[in-house]
């Protein structure tokens, strides 16, 4: 078979004070309600406890940390990653975390805090746990297993969350094809595809995983089905149950030619100092794509136009009254309002899109390109209202003409954030 070549804040002395003042670091863990009345003069904060994929830490972390300091409605994010289709079990059906909770601290909190270090832990009501306010999925409801939906459960499209097969940094290899990864992953050993023979060495998620979920459907093999693990080879079932430990089992490989792993393309954005990722070509394409225009690239080019297909759009969900339609938490729709790009009141002190955009996902009203279904057809798509020139000032630079009430845009653009809008 044919391999394809990849076509600041204040004075240390403030610092210093701040840090032993932060109850982030006492010897007892808080717990996750205390966070309300953080103390330290910052004004109370509402709560929004959150059950997300692990994909969607770097978005958490970073929004957690603008939220928890937005002057125009402070609000901590409490949170818990676990599997897209366990995730939508529990707020289906109300399960409530009972384990540790994480919450990322404010500066004045921790003015060293970043978003490369690790959120804080805090404790959740025992017995009973801590109930959910937004739960999250990064696939399409209809790749979980079949439930019906709860009229007291709100379900929303956020940003596009693309997949990717990551490789250590000393691979030599740059591409793979949809015939390749079929036999890879369907076949293992067996497959013959070389170098990706070893199958203790394909490292893969569990099939409650938005990241094997998505990848099942885009190279037709059953997400019960892949070969692989976390290590060991033992095949879907025990695959890895965090992406951290895919980018560990990668990073250093003993053997890097035959390792290859699946990752969310927003984790792999966050580690690209240690690991590369393959281009892919889809089924019926004639050449192999990243998911940016360039290896090296942010620009999310060929997912917002079509040519790299492994992507699947967030799913966002909170709890609502069945009779009247209004979220049972307003700050909670507030939150996810701004992740799905939606104008809320009262306007952060920080621009959400811009966050978005800075962790590896794609807002919608960036995509030129649509799909009903994890692994469907492609469709044109036009967004109500585009913001594909201010996601790319964001993430590299833009070739549309600026514009401000003195300077109107040409023909039928729109000025929107200074930039002219196709839309």
């Amino acid at each position: 078979m044919t391999r394809l070549a990849a076509c600041t804040i204040g004075a240390a002395a403030l610092i210093g004070s701040l840090l032993t003042a932060a109850p982030a670091f006492a010897d007892t863990l808080p717990t996750c309600a205390s966070l309300a009345t953080p103390g330290l003069g910052q004004p109370a904060s509402e709560l929004v406890y959150i059950q997300a994929g692990d994909t969607q830490t770097n978005l958490l972390k970073q929004l957690g940390r603008k939220l928890r300091d937005n002057t125009a409605k402070p609000i901590t994010l409490v949170f818990f990653t676990s599997g897209s289709c366990t995730n939508i079990t529990a707020m289906y059906t109300q399960v409530p975390v009972t384990v540790n909770m994480t919450y990322i601290p404010s500066l004045l909190e921790d003015p060293l805090w970043t978003p490369s270090s690790a959120p804080l832990n805090c404790t959740v009501p025992t017995p009973g746990g801590q109930p959910l306010d937004v739960g999250n999925s990064a696939v399409f409801i209809s790749s979980c297993p079949a439930m019906t939906p709860p009229e007291t459960v709100k379900a929303t499209t956020g940003p596009i969350q693309a997949y990717v097969l990551g490789v250590p940094e000393s691979s030599t290899q740059t591409a793979i094809t949809y015939e390749e990864a079929y036999f890879v992953f369907g076949y293992g050993a067996a497959g013959m595809i070389d170098p990706w023979i070893k199958v203790t060495n394909l490292w893969i998620r569990t099939a409650s995983k938005s990241t094997l979920l998505t990848w099942a459907a885009n190279i037709s093999v059953p997400a019960n089905k892949f070969q692989g693990g976390c290590g060991s080879g033992g095949g879907a079932g025990s695959g890895c149950g965090a992406s951290a430990q895919v980018v560990a089992g990668l990073q250093n490989n003993a053997d890097p030619e035959s390792a290859i792993g699946l990752l969310g393309d927003e984790v792999y954005d966050a580690d690209r100092a240690f690991l590369n990722i393959l281009a892919f070509r889809a089924k019926g394409q004639y050449a192999a794509y990243y998911p940016d225009k360039t290896a090296s690239s942010r620009d999310k080019q060929n997912i917002r136009d079509g040519h790299y297909t492994v992507w699947s759009p967030t799913v966002w969900m909170y709890n609502i009254n069945a009779a009247t339609q209004a979220p049972t938490n307003p700050t909670a729709k507030y939150v996810v309002d701004m992740i799905d790009g939606v104008p809320v009141s009262p306007a952060p002190s920080f621009e959400p899109d811009t966050v978005v955009a800075g962790v590896g996902l794609v807002p919608d009203c960036a995509m030129h390109v649509a799909r009903e279904f994890d692994g469907g057809p492609l469709s044109l798509y036009t967004p109500p209202a585009s913001c594909t020139c201010t996601f790319e000032k964001t993430v590299a630079s833009t070739s549309c003409a600026p514009c401000s009430v003195a300077t109107p845009c040409a023909g039928t653009a729109v000025c929107r954030n200074n930039l002219c809008e196709a839309n």
